[in-house]
């Protein structure tokens, strides 16, 4: 069903670097998208392989925001965000694509029956399967049971998901020394602090090409580790952010011998420690109501037992 002009504009907005193949694909999906208050943003971070006349031949529809140096996941979509006129932002990486033509219609309704949810997180599934993969799974809720169902959480794939726009007036967009790996997870804290709500909806769904393209070897668990250490400073007060960096750190480490990636493990210890002195400057650390809302989600995750079985079954780096 095609959308009313009192329907709210969404806004898609891409984040590319490189990978033009897997850019196509997320490009088709989002113009036979039947909802039609729309418009399609492609936020580019300096590519530098002939993009804008790509994109004036083959998809004049789309506007482009060309950055003239990689800012990562992080700069990149807060460019798009920025350049955005919809009430809603759907953010999308380039190598996810919308899996049927009725998505943006399904999330618009989702937002008009939850007017209490600010940020939407949607259902990432397998390119070829459909089938959801743990490694996308980070909600505390277990996957096996929870898989189908529409519940609150604290987490969303930044890729892959979707908010109101007064979040970005309220909070912010995503904050850019992050760079990349784990800037949902921070973005999150401060959404949930500022009083918002986070909902996952199975129901709209989207699939990963995982494109290896730009995928380095070791990078996540180097950016990962050391960005956990920057958002435990920044975000968290002393005994929740030593909590917090315990468990993610410890994971860390785990993912790290598993793959053989030490190296990587101690570069990020060492990047995430010595950056502490800026960090200190934007330290915005999350109220009691926000920490309590936490162990409540907290409450819902599976033993560490079952966890690590999850991991080894599925590798999740």
């Amino acid at each position: 069903m095609n959308a009313t002009p009192s329907e709210p504009l969404v806004s898609i907005v891409i984040l590319n670097y490189r990978r033009r193949q897997a850019l196509e694909r997320c490009l088709a999906s989002a113009r036979m998208q039947t909802y039609s208050q729309r418009e399609i943003i492609v936020a580019d971070n300096a590519s530098g392989d002939g993009l804008a006349a790509y994109l004036q031949a083959r998809w004049p529809e789309v506007r482009l925001i060309e950055l003239d140096s990689n800012r990562g996941a992080t700069g990149g979509r807060n460019a798009g965000i920025r350049a955005a006129r919809g009430d809603l932002i759907v953010t999308v990486d380039n190598d996810i694509y919308f899996e049927s033509t009725e998505e943006i219609t399904r999330l618009a309704r989702a937002f008009a029956a939850h007017p209490e949810v600010a940020v939407i997180a949607c259902q990432l599934c397998d390119e070829l399967t459909g089938e959801v993969r743990p490694r996308e799974w980070c909600h505390t809720r277990p996957l096996e049971q929870f898989r189908h169902e529409a519940f609150e959480t604290h987490y969303f794939i930044e890729g892959a998901s979707a908010y109101r726009r007064e979040v970005f007036a309220r909070v912010g967009g995503y904050w850019e020394p992050i760079f990349l790996c784990a800037e949902g997870d921070e973005l999150g804290l401060r959404i949930l602090d500022a009083g918002f709500r986070i909902r996952f909806e199975p129901g709209i769904r989207l699939r990963h090409l995982m494109s290896p393209e730009t995928r380095g070897r070791g990078r996540c668990i180097k950016l990962q580790t050391r960005n956990y250490i920057w958002i435990a400073y920044k975000d968290f007060r002393w005994r929740p952010g030593c909590a917090y960096l315990a468990r993610n750190l410890a994971l860390m480490a785990y993912f790290a011998l598993r793959n053989r990636q030490l190296d990587d493990y101690l570069r990020g210890l060492w990047q995430g420690v010595a950056g502490l002195g800026r960090v200190r400057r934007e330290r915005t650390p999350v109220g009691p109501a926000t920490l309590r809302y936490l162990r409540e989600m907290e409450r819902w995750r599976p033993s560490l037992r079952a966890r690590l079985r999850r991991h080894r079954e599925n590798i999740q780096l």
